[in-house]
């Protein structure tokens, strides 16, 4: 009995190590976070949202165009100030997103470099009209899993 009791006692001391280790790994980011797009030059109040599936930008008077035989998106954004940006992007593929009221619309995705911190990586961004949304920019579980855990008592803790 002392044997199974003192296994148990190693594996659950183990068990504790090992998420303390990928608790160590993870950085933590608050309910609100600034976003960089480095290559759009522009920088976003990102929401983050642990239930949305993918990230996405606002994004108007989207159209397909067609340069040098390949398919591109050409839309408009806005920056942190809201001047306009026409921008002309590669289009990844296409998703079906569903929203909160259960309405499915088709939304195109690009492929961008995205800087939260000192965190640099590409990500799948959906482009999405968000004109009656507070934030631009919405932080998704694609860029969230494995990376991040997000105190939702706090924004900004990556800075300003």
């Amino acid at each position: 009995m002392k044997l199974i009791v003192l296994i148990l006692g190693l594996i659950l001391s183990f068990s504790s190590l090992v998420h303390a280790q990928l608790l160590k790994e993870k950085v933590l980011i608050g309910r609100v976070e600034w976003v960089n797009l480095p290559d759009f030059k522009i920088k976003h109040k990102a929401r983050i949202d642990t239930g949305a599936k993918t990230t996405s930008m606002h994004a108007v008077n989207i159209e397909e165009v067609e340069q040098r035989g390949e398919v591109f998106v050409k839309f408009q954004t806005l920056d942190s100030e809201g001047k306009i940006i026409e921008l002309v992007r590669k289009i990844g593929t296409t998703q079906r997103v569903s929203n909160t009221s259960g309405f499915v619309t088709r939304r195109y995705v690009i492929k961008e470099k995205i800087k939260m911190g000192n965190i640099e990586r590409e990500v799948l961004i959906n482009l999405n009209d968000r004109s009656k949304m507070e934030y631009k920019f919405l932080i998704g579980r694609n860029v969230l899993l494995g990376r991040f855990i997000v105190d939702v008592a706090r924004s900004h803790v990556l800075g300003d």
